[in-house]
């Protein structure tokens, strides 16, 4: 695996102004510089995708580390164009998140930032620049190649929400699980993966809606039990349609 490296908080200020600087030297002008809260709506990339190892990492830290760097973006017209953290907005995106915090470069009046298609974050394809090989990073790629998986089959986004949940609330859908798969968990380092349909949960079964994780959600189940634990961790999975779909 290749070594990724992500920004941190103590590196932040010496990234942004060496790209203030890229920049001024480009443009010829000089560039303002603030730390702000910003609208994701607003925010767009400027790159054309996503490294599929970079962005299981940058998953991983958000969840287990609340791992938070400010993004670096040019504002034009009100809107925020990324320029360094791509893989950090699209997980904010993806968790649901409304704001995110952003060193904004700002031009003068009378000098603007090249043209740049306007983009969802969303939109942006993930890429196999590098196998991962630590088999914790790979669960979390899994994760999110299950959600572009389902916005690939229903052409609606997915998102993610981090939630504690009741046991006997959790659905499996595959009838068995692997003995070896079960006596190889020694530890759970990676929160299940659920799809939530609200008040229609039978419909996953016969829609088909295959949980990759469901063994992991009967042995996390039944490790717990033994241990009179009642909850676990799990990422659910909703869209805007609610899930709604007629199929026998």
């Amino acid at each position: 695996m290749r070594e990724v490296v992500l920004a941190s908080l103590e590196d932040a200020p010496r990234r942004v102004e060496s790209i203030k600087r890229s920049f001024e030297i480009i443009y010829g002008v000089k560039l303002e510089v603030d730390l702000e809260e910003v609208a994701l709506d607003r925010v767009f990339p400027t790159e054309e995708f996503l490294e599929n190892d970079k962005l299981a990492l940058v998953f991983m830290k958000v969840i287990t580390e609340d791992y938070g760097v400010p993004i670096i973006t040019v504002k034009r017209d009100g809107d925020y164009f990324v320029v360094d953290g791509h893989h950090r907005a699209f997980i904010f995106k993806k968790l649901l998140k409304k704001t995110t915090r952003a060193y904004v470069l700002r031009f003068p009046d009378d000098k603007k930032f090249r043209v740049v298609p306007k983009r969802s974050l969303e939109t942006l394809p993930i890429k196999d620049v590098g196998d991962i090989e630590d088999p914790i990073l790979k669960a979390w790629q899994r994760t999110l190649g299950i959600l572009k998986h389902y916005e690939a089959i229903y052409n609606v986004p997915f998102y993610l929400e981090q939630e504690q949940v009741y046991l006997e609330d959790l659905v499996p859908t595959q009838p068995q699980v692997g003995k070896k798969q079960m006596e190889a968990i020694k530890e759970l380092l990676v929160p299940i993966v659920c799809i939530r349909a609200r008040s229609i949960q039978r419909q996953i079964l016969r829609l088909g809606w295959t949980c990759k994780s469901a063994s992991r959600q009967t042995t996390f189940a039944r490790f717990n039990k033994g241990n009179n634990v009642s909850t676990c961790s799990t990422d659910r999975f909703w869209n805007s349609q609610n899930c709604r779909r007629n199929e026998p």
